[in-house]
This record gives C-alpha cells, sequence and structure tokens, in this order.
C-alpha cells in the first residue's frame, strides 16, 4: 500500500467542449460516480486535524460529473450536474436513447434551498421516469435531498418515477455522487488517493471492496497504480492500467480502458476533482473487467491524508450524507434503500441513544451477533424518519426533529502505512433500525429479544475544503456478513455503503 509523500496540481482546460457521438451511453446505468477532490498533499508525518477554510462565494455556479448508484428501477443515466446557487436552480443533463443529435439533454431540472441541518432541499420540477420519458412534475416531486461541498462535490438522493405498473406509479430514490469535472489531471509525480467500491444490486461475488492508488499523468494520459483488497482485509491482485482525459459534454473525464469513449459496453469514466474527491461511473454490462480500481463496480474516493489523521477529531466532528444498502427493499411507505442520515450530534450515553445502546448489550458475548462494543473511535447517528398521515417519510430538514440513533460507525485504528485508511472498520446497527423503531423495536424470532448485530467494513477519511469526508463499504460476503433487518425480523445479507460530508461550520 502506499504512503502520501507527493502534491498533485491540475491544469486548466479551455471550455470548449468536444461533442462525441456516444450512442449508447445513457445504457451504462450501473455504477455510482464518484467525487475524487485531489486536494494538494504536503509531507510530513505529524498528526492532522482538518483546517477551517472559506467556503466558495454565494452566487457561483458549479458544474460536477455523476450518475447512479445501481438501484432496481431508480438509475439516472452518468451526467453532468449545475449547481447555481445564484438563482438556487439544479440541472441535470445526460444521453438518452430518444435523442437523434447527440447531445445532453436535461433530465431532471428543479431548485434546492437550504435546511437548517445543512441539507439542500430539491424539488424536481421535470423528473425521469422508468420508461424512460422525462416529464414535467405539477406539483414539482418533494423528497429530494443533496449535500455539497461547493465546488468541490455532491452527494444526493435525486427522485425517479416509477411507472412500471399502470396507475400505480411510485417515486424512488435515485443515489448519486457527483465530483467536479472542469479540468484533466496533470500530474507528472504520482499521487496516493484511497477509495471504496460502491455496491452494485446486480453483482454477486466481489472482487475488491476498497484500496489505494497511485495516480499520474503524462499529456491526455492518465496512468492507475492500483492495490485492492477485499474486507478482512485480504490483499488482492495489484494492477497498472493507462486510460485517456478529454474535454467531453460531460466535462473533462478520464476514460478506461483508452480510447474508449465510444464503446460504452467496457467504458469506465473516471472525474478527478481540482479538490480531493474521485468519482468512477462504471458499466456492469462488461462483467468481465475489473475496471481501472479492481472491484468492476464504480468506486468513490479522496486524496489519502499526507500524514496519520487525528480519529478523536474525525469522530469528534458532525456529519451529514447518505446510507446506502441497494437490496434493502422491505416494502415500506418510503424507499428504504437510500436514507438521508446524520452523525456525530450524538454519543453512546445519549439517551436517543438508549435502544441502540441496550440493543447491542443484550446481543453481545456468549456467541451472540455484537461479538463486541463499539471502541472510543465512533460515530452515533442514523437516518431521518418523520412519521406522517400517510406514512414514513425520509426528512432531514430538521422541521420534525433531529436523526434517529440506530447505527454506530467504529472506525476502529488507523492504517499504519496508509494514513486515512480505516481497514478494520465496524458496522453496528441496532433494534430501532428501519422497519423497526424504539416503539416498535427489532425483536429476533429465535429468541423472542430485542435483535442488534455488527459486521466488519472498510472506512476512508480524508479532508476536502478542510472538511472531513468519511467513504465506508461493507459486504455481503464478508465474515460475518453485511446484514439489515427484513419485515419478517431476521437479518438478510446485504451490501452497504455509508458516504458523509462533515457539516459547514
Amino acid at each position: 500500500m502506499f504512503s502520501a509523500r507527493h502534491a498533485f496540481g491540475f491544469c486548466q482546460i479551455a471550455a470548449s467542449v468536444v461533442v462525441r457521438k456516444i450512442q449508447q451511453l445513457d445504457k451504462i446505468l450501473s455504477t455510482v460516480l464518484l467525487g475524487l477532490s485531489l486536494a494538494v498533499l504536503g509531507s510530513g508525518g505529524c498528526t492532522q486535524t482538518a483546517k477551517p477554510v472559506t467556503s466558495p462565494a454565494e452566487g457561483s455556479v458549479y458544474s460536477y460529473f455523476g450518475g447512479p448508484f445501481n438501484v432496481a428501477g431508480s438509475d439516472l443515466p452518468r451526467s453532468n450536474s449545475t449547481f447555481d446557487h445564484s438563482a438556487s436552480q439544479i440541472v441535470v443533463s445526460a444521453f438518452v436513447n430518444t435523442q437523434t443529435a447527440q447531445v445532453p439533454t436535461a433530465i431532471i431540472q428543479g431548485t434546492f434551498a437550504s435546511a437548517d441541518t445543512g441539507f439542500l432541499s430539491i424539488s424536481e420540477n421535470f423528473a425521469t421516469t422508468s420508461s424512460g420519458v422525462i416529464a414535467a412534475q405539477n406539483p414539482p416531486l418533494t423528497g429530494a435531498w443533496a449535500v455539497e461541498i461547493p465546488g468541490a462535490g455532491a452527494l444526493a438522493n435525486l427522485l425517479s418515477v416509477n411507472s412500471a405498473n399502470a396507475g400505480q406509479l411510485s417515486v424512488s430514490a435515485a443515489p448519486a455522487a457527483m465530483a467536479q469535472n472542469t479540468a484533466c489531471p496533470n500530474v507528472s509525480n504520482p499521487v496516493p488517493f484511497l477509495y471504496v467500491t460502491v455496491p452494485n444490486a446486480t453483482r454477486v461475488t466481489d472482487t475488491a471492496d476498497y484500496g489505494a492508488a497511485m495516480i499520474s499523468s503524462q499529456g491526455s494520459a492518465v496512468t492507475f497504480k492500483t492495490q485492492p483488497y477485499l474486507i478482512g482485509p485480504v490483499e488482492q491482485t495489484a494492477s497498472t492500467v493507462t486510460g485517456g482525459c478529454s474535454n467531453t459534454t460531460l466535462g473533462a473525464l478520464t476514460a478506461y480502458p483508452l480510447n474508449s469513449f465510444a464503446t460504452p459496453s467496457n467504458l469506465e469514466l473516471i472525474s478527478i476533482g481540482a479538490s480531493g474527491l474521485l468519482v468512477s461511473s462504471f458499466s456492469s454490462a462488461n462483467s468481465g473487467s475489473l475496471g481501472a480500481f479492481g472491484g468492476g463496480a464504480g468506486v468513490i474516493g479522496v486524496g489519502a491524508p499526507s500524514g496519520p489523521l487525528d480519529v478523536s477529531a474525525v469522530v469528534g466532528s458532525q456529519y451529514n450524507g447518505f446510507f446506502f444498502a441497494p437490496l434493502n427493499n422491505v416494502p415500506e411507505t418510503y424507499d428504504i434503500t437510500v436514507l438521508a442520515s446524520a452523525y456525530g450530534d450524538y454519543n453512546a450515553t445519549s439517551p436517543a441513544c438508549s435502544t441502540l445502546e441496550s440493543s447491542l448489550v443484550a446481543n453481545n458475548g456468549q456467541g451472540g451477533s455484537v461479538p463486541v462494543l463499539p471502541s472510543a473511535n465512533s460515530l452515533y447517528g442514523g437516518e431521518f424518519l418523520t412519521n406522517t398521515g400517510t406514512g414514513a417519510v425520509n426528512d432531514p430538514s430538521g422541521a420534525s426533529g433531529s436523526e434517529n440513533c440506530d447505527v454506530v460507525i467504529d472506525l476502529g485504528t488507523q492504517d499504519s502505512a496508509n494514513s486515512g485508511l480505516f481497514p478494520n472498520a465496524t458496522v453496528f446497527i441496532g433494534s430501532n433500525y428501519p422497519p423497526f423503531s424504539s416503539a416498535n423495536p427489532w425483536i429476533c424470532s429465535d429468541t423472542g429479544s430485542a435483535c442488534a448485530v455488527s459486521f466488519p467494513a472498510a472506512a476512508i477519511v480524508g479532508t476536502v475544503q478542510g472538511r472531513y469526508v468519511i467513504f465506508l463499504v461493507a459486504s455481503p460476503t464478508s465474515t460475518p456478513s453485511a446484514q439489515l433487518p427484513n419485515n419478517f425480523g431476521s437479518p438478510a445479507p446485504q451490501p452497504v455503503g455509508i458516504y458523509l460530508f462533515q457539516k459547514a461550520q
């Protein structure tokens, strides 16, 4: 694995775009796009903490490359997203197969407003449907949310209308990760990054869950020297591959394999942002390829810190983001696959965490599903759920209260050779995790007592514009497997991802 010693610079590319005939680009709906802000990395071995910085001024317009996580019935094509803070408008553009001219078409248009919690509340005036038709929404769709580090990237659960069953329309979250897409990398000396693969609902095996990469460029060629791992940690086969970066109608993107822009069946598009986020969109149609990062799926990453992070400062901060479980299809009145969440507002002794804590203790030891309890390197939190007259909704506005406390992220010990990497993290799920609650806790079908589970994970932590970002992955193929409760009360193995941006101060 790699240590961070080099600086990363970028060239500014002219604003002209090259219109390319990517005839089937909209069909590549299988992977998550990741934002990789490549922060300037200094050398040194001292402990690092996030430094306060001034965010770009309001009134700016920010462009990001982004695309779908893989969730049945609610995928969005890889796309270019514009957040216009002067007009509070969002536009998501992509290629669609109903066009004759190969130019991006707006597939989502809407407005956004800042909530007290730090989330952006998005109303979609136009939205995509499962039939591929882009339809006006009157009244606008509400319930989409995003978190943004302005100018660097964003995480969002945009909405897609499922019209597959006649007369039974439903709205699903279509998660996306976005990264700045304004310039190709210009880095002759390799620069280190950390990444996690994004859970893919269509993949039944894992070839990699996380890893470290050295990225360099020479002209338009971008080389990725990667060391992937399975959760364990289990070292996988290292690789060195080269892609090519070009200005496209979706921004400055690196395509792998080299010169593969016109062959979408084996195309991976990678956005490397100037502030430290990395996003990769990978085609699941090419099941024989492992992609540039060895996982055969999209990745989300961040520039590796130049020295060990102060873990107490990391877990002492507050975060907004999303809990992603693409197979979590418990029948509910809300989409449980993508849940806007927050962490760091609670600790183990907070009253809101009492149900979580008691269920963890009840299942701890003696062969229980929680072999050890959370360490001091832990973040407590969970999703925002509000009960309404028609059911529950995932509402992180703060108008109906704070987030639940039903999940613990225990980072564990930082890797001694790779600052910012936590290969032995653990996720704890309490008896009040959806579809259950403190009033209606998850009861184990075999014991009749409150259930709770824990499972191994890997997490990476970096800084982007002075704010910590945390990306975590857990696998259904690890031992023990990642599990969430189903509506019958049994643990259901499934992939899990958690993506967090530190709240702005």
